[in-house]
């Protein structure tokens, strides 16, 4: 995106309740395990004293993703360049002629010692990176994240990960979409041609229920009511009728039917933007979420953008997405909208009711028509005023910095199990003299943790004192 995400980063950064590492993935949305990191320059000297956090807000949690101690160690390799670090280390007899006072890396390592840090850092996920060369001494690290009921969100939580919560889309798409507050275009008392607008720009990467819905919207009359594109290659060149299905519920029975729909010409830029002529041209927004085929909730700027602009919505997202959003203040359209899709699991089945949902609407006539589009408009016009009120912001920043800082008490209390294990795996190997530079710190930190910290039984990394 061409919107600067690291203001939003820093602005984190400011929230926390005591410093810390920021690690994102650079460039945004990447989900390379080579992209993670740092949000700035850290001191050399300082950045092993405090805890790491990892920014993890912009796409889905994917724990299998990162469980590649393989592509960890080749990382490792490449970002450590071992021949220089060998040609390094053989020209060197003497570590006393060092010089300490700096803040370069002065401790030279030998290539045995390099691979006996990737076999062992290498089994951590994506704490392996901060592990490797950021705050040994706490076992947990935050993980600022963004969605809810996820298999992969309890994976990350069970493995001493200090998984921190809050709507990152609420607050980007409220800096993507200001000028909607605004902008008189999109108040008009014109008649709107088409019922239902649907933006299906890709299907990559678990996307593809959406070339389903466009086959069932065809299938059920609905085309010719709505406003949509889709992208016949997506994003990985693959073409629609060369696609293989993860899920064969979402197979096409007709592909064909897709070369009906006209090719979408936008790049990814276009979720940071919202295009006035659609929302006043269409009654409805059907929004296709990134995320449907699973129980997770992962909501992004696609549901946002119907809201800051006025418009109703039909929401295509995890079951129990419509319930996420009512927490957040917003209304909803029941009963002028049959909203019952929200809470089926079955994903063939969700869509299947969304489906339902729109000819229930289509079907309506004369009067009844009338009052359904009368009141919808009325609760989005609710929406947009909550949207950009200081209620709302309060509410999603509030929830930030509580989660922050309850992690914060969480990861001081961590007692360097991480650490002393591989002291343990150093003293073993006789390699205990090359980590002398930061082990001298880090013990001292842990002495001092444990000191300061009453032991917490209910923490899994938790042994005895020293």
């Amino acid at each position: 995106m061409s919107v600067p995400l690291n203001n939003l980063y820093h602005w984190i950064e400011g929230m926390l309740p005591a410093p810390a590492c920021v690690y994102v993935f650079r460039p945004h949305g990447s989900k390379k395990i080579s992209d993670l990191l740092f949000l700035k320059e850290y001191n050399n000297r300082t950045k092993w004293k405090i805890p790491g956090v990892i920014m993890h807000d912009q796409e889905p949690l994917n724990w299998n993703l990162y469980d590649c101690p393989d592509q960890w160690q080749q990382l490792w390799k490449e970002k450590c360049r071992i021949p220089q670090w060998k040609e390094k280390f053989e020209s060197y007899t003497d570590f006393k002629n060092e010089d300490k006072n700096n803040d370069s890396d002065w401790i030279v390592f030998s290539p045995e010692y390099f691979d006996l840090k990737e076999k062992y850092f290498s089994k951590f996920n994506l704490k392996s990176e901060i592990l490797r060369i950021n705050a040994v001494a706490y076992d947990q690290v935050i993980l600022i994240h963004s969605e809810k009921n996820s298999v992969d969100l309890e994976y990350y939580q069970n493995n001493n990960f200090l998984c921190v919560h809050y709507w990152a889309h609420a607050v980007i798409a409220r800096d993507w979409f200001r000028f909607a507050e605004y902008d008189i275009r999109l108040q008009t008392d014109a008649s709107p041609q088409g019922t239902f607008l649907i933006y299906c720009r890709d299907w990559s990467d678990g996307r593809e229920y959406r070339l389903k819905f466009l086959e069932r919207l065809i299938e059920n009359n609905l085309y010719h009511v709505s406003k949509t594109s889709v992208m016949h290659n997506n994003s990985n060149d693959v073409h629609f009728l060369d696609y293989k299905f993860s899920n064969p519920d979402f197979k096409l029975n007709n592909p064909q039917l897709i070369n009906q729909v006209p090719i979408n010409p936008f790049t990814s830029e276009a979720s940071a933007a919202y295009d006035y002529a659609d929302f006043v041209s269409t009654q409805i927004s059907v929004v296709l979420e990134t995320v449907f085929d699973d129980n997770r909730i992962h909501l992004t700027e696609k549901t946002l953008r119907p809201i800051a602009c006025g418009h109703p919505f039909i929401l295509a997202a995890g079951p129990g997405a419509l319930d996420y959003i009512r927490n957040y203040g917003f209304k909803t359209f029941t009963p002028w909208i049959d909203e019952s899709y929200d809470q089926e699991l079955n994903s063939f089945k969700r869509m299947e009711k969304i489906i339902i949902s729109m000819k229930q609407i289509g079907n309506l006539q004369g009067q009844s028509r009338e009052d359904c589009f009368r009141e919808i408009k009325s609760i989005a016009e609710f929406n947009k005023k909550h949207f950009f009120s200081d209620e709302f912001f309060d509410q999603v920043k509030n929830e930030l910095k509580n989660n922050l800082n309850l992690a914060m008490k969480q990861v001081i209390k961590s007692r360097g199990k991480t650490y002393l294990t591989w002291l343990g795996i150093l003293k073993k190997e006789k390699m205990l003299d090359m980590a002398r530079g930061y082990r001298k710190i880090t013990t001292m930190l842990v002495k001092q943790l444990r000191q300061s910290c009453p032991r917490d039984l209910s923490n899994p990394a938790a042994d005895p004192p020293v």
